[in-house]
């Protein structure tokens, strides 16, 4: 007889219903490779239909019983892993517990608690001092030379943020105190060499001459 595609699926289809071979261990994807495979190994051949389908029968069973050491095997490793993973995940969990449960509170004496306050506005006040001096001299650089004393004046009672920058901060205050004087002594841009200069000699030359005799 001619095996033939068809004959094969047929014959394997009702064999392995017989032999409940499910279609999770025998899937239709080796069904369809498995059958390819037999008609090309009896291609052009004259075999009779007993010896085909005790062979087919033969490679069934050898394939099945395959399938079930390896899906045994598959599922055993499985197992461990999965108890490996679920003591990982439970110490971890135990870990997280203890990081996250509250820590005893320690109660600090009142008598050392005022101290510390009293440190803390201190040093507060120190880099308070300090950063006023630095945005100071940075906005200094702003206004004429003539203006200093009086600049320092307005600046006295500038409330420095520790936050902000001394660039921000001296700009604020120039800009603030030009906006205020304006109108009495104009601009406070620091003056050019030439400038300093025409304004000296102007200011010589204003100086009433006296005759010595």
């Amino acid at each position: 007889m001619e095996v033939t595609k068809e004959k094969v699926l047929e014959s394997m289809n009702t064999y392995c219903t017989e032999r409940k071979y499910g279609s999770e261990t025998l899937t239709d994807g080796f069904k369809e490779k498995f059958s390819n495979f037999f008609v090309k190994k009896y291609e052009s051949k004259d075999v009779e239909e007993e010896d085909m389908i005790a062979d087919l029968h033969f490679n069934l069973d050898t394939a099945f019983n395959a399938s079930v050491d390896i899906n045994a095997a598959l599922k055993s490793e499985y197992e461990t892993k999965e108890n490996t993973y679920k003591t990982q995940i439970e110490e971890l969990n135990k870990k997280l517990e203890k990081k996250l449960k509250p820590e005893k509170v320690v109660e600090i004496p009142k008598e050392l608690q005022d101290k510390l306050e009293k440190l803390e506005r201190f040093e507060d006040e120190q880099r308070k001092q300090e950063k006023y001096k630095s945005v100071l001299e940075l906005a200094k650089k702003g206004v004429r030379e003539d203006l200093h004393k009086s600049f320092e004046k307005y600046a006295a009672d500038f409330a420095v943020n520790l936050d902000e920058t001394d660039d921000e901060q001296a700009k604020k205050l120039t800009a603030r105190f030009q906006d205020i004087f304006k109108d009495s002594i104009g601009d406070i841009k620091p003056l050019a060499p030439k400038q300093t200069q025409k304004q000296e000699k102007e200011f010589i030359e204003s100086i009433p001459k006296v005759k010595v005799c």
